[in-house]
This record gives C-alpha cells, sequence and structure tokens, in this order.
C-alpha cells in the first residue's frame, strides 16, 4: 500500500567496519548506521513533484528517486503522487551510502513495506533502473539498523542479526577525494571478483575470513583484535582489490602510529571516499569527526513532526 497522508521518512548513511567487496559476492558484512540522515518529506497532491536542498530541480540525483517509485509500483504498491522534499546530511561521494539512504527514505516516506522487504526494493532500485550493480548491504543497513549494533548481514540470503559495539568510538575522516562510481573501475573490479584465482576473487576470500573472525572478536568485545582486522582489510583492499588511493593509505598508516587506534581503513567503494577508524573511547585527533550509531530507518506522521513529537 502507499502512503495517504503526509509523512516524514528518515534513514541513516553507513560506516562499514569489516567485509568491503563482499556483499555482491554473497559474502557476510559488518556495517552500522551513523548519525547523519537523509529525511523526505511526503505530502499527497496531484502529481509527482520532487525538491532537494542543495540540488538542482531535476539533477542526477531523481534518477535515484524515480527508480524507487517504479520499483514500488511494479511491485504492485498503490502510490499516491505528491510532493517529495528531500534534506540530507549524508555526504555524497565519501562511501557513506548516500544513494541507499536515499532510496530507503524515498520508500519509507510513500509506502507501508515493512523495512526488511524495502532493503530488497531499494537494491533492485539501484541496480535495475540505476545501473549501479551494488549488493545488499547499504540499503539494509539504511533500513534495519538498531543504534549500538552493528548489522551482521549475511548477503546470500539477506538474513542478518545484530552485533553491539565494543568498548570504542568511530571517527571519520575525510580527505576530500570525490568520486562517482560510474567514473570508476567498479563493475570491472566486480567481475574480476568473481573470477576464482583473481587477485579480487582472493580479496574476498579473506575478507569474508575476516569478517567471520571480527564476528567472534564483537561478540567477545575486543575492539584491539578487531582494529587489527581493520588494518588487514585495508591492505587487502589496496594490494589485491586494487580500489584504494595513495592518499587513503598515507591517512592509514599515519593512523596507524597513533596510540589509541585499533584500527582504521578506507570505507566504501573506494577510489575516493572516507577513511574511518577506531578509536578509545575519548580519542579526538585533527581532522576526525566523531560517528554515533544509529537506527535504520523511521516515519513520522507530519503532525507529530510539527509537533515536536
Amino acid at each position: 500500500m502507499g502512503a495517504t497522508a503526509a509523512r516524514l521518512a528518515s534513514a541513516p548513511g553507513r560506516i562499514n567496519l569489516l567485509g568491503e567487496h563482499v556483499d555482491h559476492q554473497g559474502g557476510t558484512v559488518l556495517p552500522v548506521a551513523v548519525n547523519l540522515r537523509t529525511t523526505v518529506s511526503y505530502t499527497p497532491g496531484d502529481a509527482w513533484a520532487f525538491l532537494s536542498e542543495g540540488h538542482d530541480d531535476g539533477g542526477d540525483w531523481t534518477r535515484y528517486v524515480r527508480a524507487v517509485l517504479d520499483i514500488l509500483a511494479e511491485e504492485g504498491h498503490d502510490l499516491v503522487p505528491g510532493r517529495l522534499a528531500i534534506t540530507s546530511r549524508v555526504p555524497e561521494g565519501r562511501g557513506l551510502a548516500s544513494s541507499a539512504a536515499l532510496e530507503v527514505a524515498v520508500a519509507g516516506a510513500v509506502s507501508d513495506a515493512m523495512p526488511f522487504d524495502l532493503m530488497h526494493l531499494c537494491r533492485r532500485a539501484e541496480n535495475e533502473k540505476v545501473g549501479v550493480p551494488c549488493g545488499l548491504m547499504d540499503q539494509a543497513v539504511a533500513a534495519c539498523a538498531i543504534s549500538g549494533h552493528a548489522l551482521a548481514l549475511d548477503c546470500r540470503d539477506g538474513t542478518f542479526f545484530h552485533l553491539p559495539l565494543p568498548e570504542a568510538e568511530l571517527l571519520l575522516f575525510d580527505p576530500g577525494i570525490e568520486r562517482t562510481l560510474a567514473d570508476t573501475p567498479y563493475a570491472e573490479r566486480l567481475a574480476e571478483a568473481g573470477k576464482p584465482g583473481s587477485a579480487a576473487a582472493r580479496h574476498v576470500a579473506e575478507e569474508n575470513a575476516r569478517v567471520a573472525r571480527g564476528i567472534e572478536l564483537l561478540d567477545k568485545g575486543d575492539a584491539e583484535e578487531f582494529g587489527d582486522l581493520m588494518f588487514e582489510s585495508h591492505a587487502s583492499l589496496r594490494d589485491l582489490y586494487r580500489c584504494s588511493l595513495p592518499a587513503l593509505d598515507t591517512l592509514v598508516d599515519e593512523l596507524a602510529r597513533v596510540r589509541g587506534v585499533y584500527g582504521a581503513r578506507l570505507m566504501g567503494a573506494g577510489w575516493g571516499g572516507c577513511v574511518v577508524a577506531l578509536v578509545e573511547p575519548g580519542v579526538r585527533l585533527e581532522g576526525g569527526q566523531l560517528l554515533v550509531s544509529d537506527d535504520g530507518l523511521y516515519r513520522m506522521a507530519a503532525d507529530d513532526a510539527d509537533n515536536g513529537s
């Protein structure tokens, strides 16, 4: 069913602690939703209208909105056209899954579909309508995360469970390297990852082993050894998957020499984006933005939002 009254829906960006470039190969990932969110205000009307703070009307961002609406309609959701006003604190092109946050927030605003269903519908929207062959991770965490927990997501079948985060904090470092996946070797590397014996396939196999060990360490609350796995993951992304850049490598190397930093790695698809660090509680470093874990999708009636409830 579609929404029939004015409503707000909000979905978070994410960081990924471990499990990079394994989601599209059916591996397990450990993302965390963070307190950078995209919010969509929906008001029913006679026709669709899209507005986004800081973006041109009809710009490239609208294809993600239309992709979600098309998939929902194809799946039988009786959507009521209306005005979608979008605001976002999720930076674009930084590896924080801004497109998934937008997709899930739009779907949450205009439909009554449950979060588990939305994560699959929104992945289809990006795969089939936008043309990005992403895995399930970004949409799953945007829809289904729980604050204070990592989402252990099996990308083969979409099953997941939540793991409490250890006694540590997350810092985000943004070197200012923008990119869009369409302008990178993303699709080429994805194809290589499916070829047994390739360097990219070796990364996937070794990263899956790191995730399995990482789940054990999170269950124990062992932040220090988990951080070692993050450093190993970055080295593999640099040397085997070949999706890092010198500026990101330098930043990770510098963080590795700082007391109180348990682990660090590039985050997101690569060829740009940010570095995430797992640090001892209270550690603050120049250029590091403290991230707080957050819940996934939430919805509320527009009247409730206006009343501050």
